[in-house]
């Protein structure tokens, strides 16, 4: 077992071997993830941070290439050599880019995302608490679980057990001498908040101009809080910022929530708020299971926290499925 001292140690370490460290550290109210130097700063006690890993490996805005009037040159991504721990991300960050490398590292590669995935070791810290946001274990995880993780850390009698979970985890275990720990953790927290998801795709799938959609998007105001917060949410623009000579070409994040979102020189296919938000329940409980297999979502509840007019995907899904 590791005491926070000796993993605070451990991580001066990692940093003087070479590795370039995010972890969540507090800002005014808030915790996030950033490039951290000194380990003291780091917060163990939080729930879990206002951002995402998200920020990190789909950046929200990127330029992709720049071009003049000789020559077109792809912007290099960063130090191919640079190597990346992120550290006390919790289980569901770690599930969420489980969801993403499925959907950017799959039958199409992102090659951008996946270079950036090749050159980071996760790993997470498990939860010790929870809040009346989380609802993790409706959407198929828990506070302890290792989905997407490389090692994990795992809350025990005031300490830390240490657990390699998968090949990438085990390669740099042995580059920083980290070692697996014997013990019990301590029980995961309780996680308060349930969501019936069972039925969801099949109503889904029949229900795509069902009046409920007016219903459930009413309190939406399109601002894209819940998409830019959200762990797996990944749509994006291109576009060309451009002069009379030479000019880049960016990535930016989109949202589905946004008037402009999918809109054509003549025609926009998703007249008004209703349609737009209908596109955010489907893309993540119906395309993307029918695409990866998987929900798009991890119920790490950020969007329920967060969401300025109080939208509740779980009250909405509830809606969904109610009778009548």
């Amino acid at each position: 077992m590791k005491q926070k001292s000796e993993v605070l140690e451990a991580i001066s370490t990692w940093q003087a071997k070479g590795y370039k460290v995010i972890a969540p550290v507090k800002r005014d109210e808030l915790v996030v993830f950033e490039v951290i130097r000194d380990p003291s700063e780091i917060s163990f006690d939080h729930v879990i941070t206002t951002n995402t890993l998200k920020d990190f490996m789909l950046p929200r805005c990127e330029t992709i290439l720049r071009f003049d009037l000789e020559k077109v040159e792809t912007e290099p991504i960063f130090d191919e050599s640079e190597r990346i721990v992120i550290f006390a991300s919790r289980p569901c960050d770690a599930a969420g880019l489980a969801i993403l490398d499925g959907i950017l590292i799959g039958e199409v590669v992102d090659s951008r995302y996946a270079k950036r995935r090749k050159q980071a070791v996760l790993v997470t810290v498990a939860c010790s608490q929870s809040d009346d946001a989380c609802f993790c274990t409706s959407m198929g995880y828990g506070p302890h679980d290792p989905t997407g993780s490389d090692v994990i850390l795992l809350p025990s009698q005031g300490g830390y057990l240490v657990r390699i979970v998968s090949e990438r985890g085990r390669e740099f275990a042995s580059d920083v001498g980290l070692e697996s720990d014997e013990g019990e953790p301590d029980p995961e927290p309780e996680v308060r908040r349930k969501v019936r998801t069972d039925g969801i795709k099949q109503w889904l799938d029949a229900n795509f101009e069902s009046p409920k959609w007016e219903q459930v998007s009413e309190n939406c105001v399109s601002c894209g809080t819940c998409s830019y917060l959200c762990p797996t949410c990944h749509c994006f623009d291109i576009s060309d910022e451009a002069g009379i000579a030479r000019g880049v070409r960016m990535r930016v994040w989109d949202c589905c929530s946004f008037a402009g979102f999918t809109k054509m020189a003549s025609h926009q296919p998703r007249v008004g708020k209703y349609a737009r938000y209908r596109q955010r329940v489907m893309h993540k409980f119906k395309y993307t299971v029918d695409n990866i297999g998987k929900v798009a979502c991890v119920g790490d509840g950020r969007c329920i926290r967060l969401c300025p007019y109080g939208v509740d995907i779980t009250e909405v899904l509830e809606t969904l499925l109610a009778e009548g």
